[in-house]
């Protein structure tokens, strides 16, 4: 049963074998499976239930509906990279752009190696890989809805003889429509509120939405439940009424950022100082081009095709599209040149480049209120490696057939006219402030390791100093895999949500 804020009056207590925090791609995918094992299951998201016809077209009102922060979040540092998070049913799975990568065997190989996991290999998470993806439909969108802007980048690696595919997505139907970020207006794209969510409700488990846990309830060393107030969604305020569940069980899901911030305010589990250290990202940025033909990048899926020929050496180039508010910012020049160069958007593809980044920040809980600080700078080893990234992306783009690419790197012109001019990309003296970059895929902030001192929690996602509270979103990996991380979570959390039954 899903239970929403205009459905709840007064003070519920409830008792159950689990209680999940979050309902994004960790906690949907816990839940699920813990009530389908018949253990009594309930499920707690901070967000809204919103559903597709409340979708908008319009980025910046949906990111005052979906988004943390309404979209405004960032990490500072020397620089401010943006990064986003959802605030709703299904949590950022609502708003990403649905690609679903399996973890490479030899990332697993080595976070096994350096954390000296246990149980966890590529022969133990395929299984649960193949079974997340029969669930949520995740295939390789059909010719008829690639778009042009997808087709370029296979064109360019074909040019270059560079290894590329079309990505696997979790979707159903998808018309192309290039929304992704917004919501899928269509219905089409699987994330957890049309999947995993459902049909966890529908085996009888309990959904509690408009609810934001506060307290972790311990007793004698071990977690027995939480409790927490529900939010009014008209002004996001605490009301009148609250929620507490006792549980044999405790999972967290809040996500690289909540996580933390929930076990900093509880004062839990953080002897080793791990707590909210350790961020790390795949720290992105994009780049245009222009072309004779056009190329109606909205036309088609938002991001359906990548170039995964560096992938072993720290980096991919993806396929991205953004309403045209979004593509402006991007674009170089004031006034009537930018003016120019937008009334082009037809013609425009974009691309964009994703590293594998060493370099770890910070989320610290804030004294009042629950928006965490976010202190992240890139490395200079990490610019070298973003360098080397929009070298290849500017390359991709000229061997798809761009007049002028437009970088969009400080210290490098911006606008360049032939593939012999990607050098000067190479061959500039940049640093990390020298890019506009975006802090995609937080991880990392609870991390999973079987050496006390260097994570937060063991090889099943249970906390080290806590018993019965356990972690199942990205917050536990140990770094930055390199490839788009929902499918990976999805699967770590089935596997802990299989260790946590057999002990219920």
């Amino acid at each position: 049963m899903i239970h929403e804020f205009k459905d709840i009056s007064g003070r519920i207590k409830i008792d159950a074998d689990a209680v999940v925090v979050g309902s994004g791609a960790g906690g949907a995918v816990a839940a699920h499976r813990l009530q389908k094992a018949g253990r009594s299951v309930v499920l707690i998201e901070e967000g809204s239930y919103v559903k597709p016809e409340q979708f908008t077209t319009d980025s910046w009102a949906a990111m005052r509906l979906l988004y943390r922060d309404n979209g405004m979040r960032a990490m500072t540092g020397r620089m401010i990279i943006p990064t986003m998070q959802a605030r709703c049913v299904g949590g950022t799975t609502l708003i990403n752009s649905a690609i679903c990568f399996r973890l490479p065997d030899d990332v697993l190989d080595q976070w096994v190696d350096q954390e000296k996991l246990k149980g966890l290999s590529p022969a133990v998470l395929g299984p649960l890989f193949g079974e997340i993806e029969q669930f949520t439909n995740i295939s390789q969108e059909p010719e008829e809805v690639l778009g042009m802007n997808n087709r370029l980048m296979r064109k360019g690696c074909d040019a270059l003889g560079w290894s590329g595919d079309r990505i696997y997505r979790n979707s159903k139907g998808c018309r192309g429509c290039g929304t992704c970020m917004s919501g899928c207006v269509a219905g089409a794209k699987m994330s957890m509120d049309r999947n995993y969510v459902p049909a966890f409700a529908d085996l009888g488990g309990e959904l509690f939405t408009d609810c934001r846990v506060e307290k972790i309830l311990v007793e004698n060393g071990k977690a027995v439940g939480v409790s927490g107030a529900f939010i009014d969604p008209t002004n996001l305020r605490p009301a009148e009424k609250s929620l507490e569940v006792r549980a044999k069980a405790v999972i967290l899901s809040c996500g690289t950022m909540g996580t933390p911030v929930l076990l900093q305010k509880n004062h839990l589990a953080n002897s080793s100082g791990l707590v909210g250290g350790n961020l790390c990202n795949h720290t992105a940025t994009g780049m245009t081009g222009f072309f004779e033909e056009k190329v109606c990048a909205w036309d088609g899926v938002n991001q359906g095709y990548c170039c995964d020929h560096f992938r072993k050496e720290g980096f991919m180039v993806e396929v991205f599209w953004a309403p045209p508010d979004v593509i402006g910012i991007r674009l170089p020049g004031f006034g009537l040149k930018h003016k120019n160069m937008m009334s082009e958007l037809a013609h425009i593809a974009g691309f964009g480049a994703m590293i594998r980044a060493k370099s770890t920040g910070r989320v610290s809980a804030s004294r009042n209120g629950w928006s965490p600080t976010i202190k992240y700078n890139m490395s200079r080893p990490d610019a070298s490696l973003m360098q080397k990234a929009m070298k290849a992306t500017a390359d991709l783009l000229f061997a798809a057939g761009a007049k002028m690419v437009t970088p969009g790197i400080y210290k490098v012109p911006s606008e360049l006219h032939g593939p012999k001019e990607t050098s000067l990309i190479a061959e500039a003296d940049l640093g990390p402030t020298d890019f506009s970059p975006i802090g995609n895929h937080p991880m990392g902030t609870c991390r999973m390791s079987e050496v006390p001192l260097k994570g937060v929690v063991n090889s099943y996602g249970e906390c080290h100093e806590v018993k019965n509270l356990f972690i199942a979103d990205a917050s536990i990996f140990p770094n930055s895999p390199g490839v788009n991380p929902q499918l990976t979570i999805m699967a770590l959390a089935a596997y802990i949500s299989d260790h946590i039954k057999q002990a219920l």
